[in-house]
């Protein structure tokens, strides 16, 4: 190794940790990044709510737009979990006011720990529209399900939904007698 060559090495060793310092210095003096809000079980259980109350019920889907975080986890059957963003939920919940447009979701129980929500709810309505497979029925179907919101910074970021759609299935299928 050259002279000049060993120079420069010993000026880079030294230069890199003092620059590495200098940076590491600049940003400790900088403010803190903001943390996410704070919020209590009561403010998450209102959040999660939402997710059937507002847009469901009250037929509000841009609600999502305040209670969805950017991307959602959402872990269902039939090839979930899935990314989506606030559009991608609010065709998924079209699709069912399109198929029950008079689809009323009641709540039979909130749990709520640390960042979690857990919802149990029963959903009725009238199918008019194409639900997946199934054809318009005209019939009237009754379903159980159960949600868990994982809520950060007061947003849904994921959630997990189990729906009795077997149950539902088979109430929006004609009988064998009528069939015919």
């Amino acid at each position: 190794m050259t002279r000049d060559r060993r120079h420069r090495m010993r000026y880079v060793l030294i230069a890199v940790p003092l620059l590495l310092f200098s940076v590491e210095r600049a940003a400790s003096q900088l403010p803190p990044l903001p943390a996410c809000p704070a919020t209590t079980q009561v403010e998450n259980t209102a959040v999660a709510r939402a997710w059937h109350e507002d847009v469901i019920n009250r037929r509000n889907p841009a609600i999502l737009q305040q209670i969805l975080a950017p991307e959602v986890v959402l872990h269902a059957a039939g090839g979930y979990p899935k990314i989506l963003n606030a559009a991608g939920i609010t065709a998924m919940m079209g699709d069912f006011l399109s198929a029950f447009p008079d689809l009323v979701y009641t709540f039979d129980q909130f749990i709520a720990k640390d960042d979690f929500v857990v919802e149990r709810y029963t959903a009725i309505g009238t199918q008019r529209g194409q639900l997946g497979d199934i054809p318009p029925s005209g019939l009237v179907a009754t379903w159980t399900g159960i949600n868990i919101f994982r809520i950060e910074c007061g947003r849904i970021v994921e959630v997990w939904a189990q729906v009795d759609a077997v149950a539902r299935t088979q109430q929006l299928s004609p009988a064998p007698s009528q069939a015919r």
